[in-house]
Formats: C-alpha cells, structure tokens, sequence
C-alpha cells in the first residue's frame, strides 16, 4: 500500500505543481483547462492518503485495501480502453499496466495477511 500511495503522491506532486512536465513526459495533451487537471492532483493527494491508513493500521483498515483493489482494477480498464479505442496516448497503457501491477500486489499482500480468506472480517 505505501509504494501504490507513493505513486499516487508523484502524480499528484506533477499535477499540482508541473502540469506541463508530466504532459511532456507522458506525452499527452495538456487540457486547456489546467485547473481540472489540477484538480485531479487534489484528489490524487487524498487517494494516496487513504492507502496509508492500511499501513498504520492494517487490522483496523482492511476494507481499504478491498477498495483499493476495485479502484485500481477499474482505473486499469478505463485508461487500456481509452489508449485502444478511443485514441488516448499509448502512455494510458503503462498507466493501466501500472494500476494492474498494484491491485495484483494489494491483492496478493491482502490474502497472504488474512491466511488465505481475506473476507473473513466481513463474513463472520
């Protein structure tokens, strides 16, 4: 959860304060409307704050990890659908690729955790 809350930190970081570098390193189109944009580096900021709860507290915050796995697997879909059929910049798949890699680590972490049923918090 801290490396996935560090990536989010990073983006955030770019969209707040360097817009125009992460658009040239990613090489997408910076929106005329920066301040939207920027506006995703606030929510961004937040994301990557709930990911470290789990990691002050991993008993007491497990459904954030559950949450956080949704989260990346929808991200993942959105932006590999984007890039493949509706012309985003080929950059959204390693985006997507990044957002795979983290729900497969917070998955993995998750079920290892809670020996083998990472429900049972939620079943019993």
């Amino acid at each position: 959860m801290a490396a996935g809350s560090l990536y989010d930190l990073v983006f955030a970081a770019i969209n707040l304060s360097a817009p125009r570098l992460g658009s040239r390193l990613l090489e997408v189109p910076l929106p005329a409307e920066q301040v939207y944009l920027r506006l995703t580096g606030v929510f961004l900021l937040i994301l990557a704050l709930f990911y470290l709860l789990p990691v002050i507290h991993p008993g007491r915050y497990l459904g954030n990890v559950s949450v956080a796995i949704v989260g990346r697997c929808a991200g993942a879909l959105f932006m590999a659908a984007a890039a493949l059929w509706f012309g985003q910049p080929p950059a959204f798949l390693a985006l997507a690729a990044g957002d795979i890699l983290f729900a497969a680590l917070h998955a993995f972490f998750l079920v290892r955790a809670e020996g083998g049923n990472p429900l049972r918090h939620f079943l019993g």
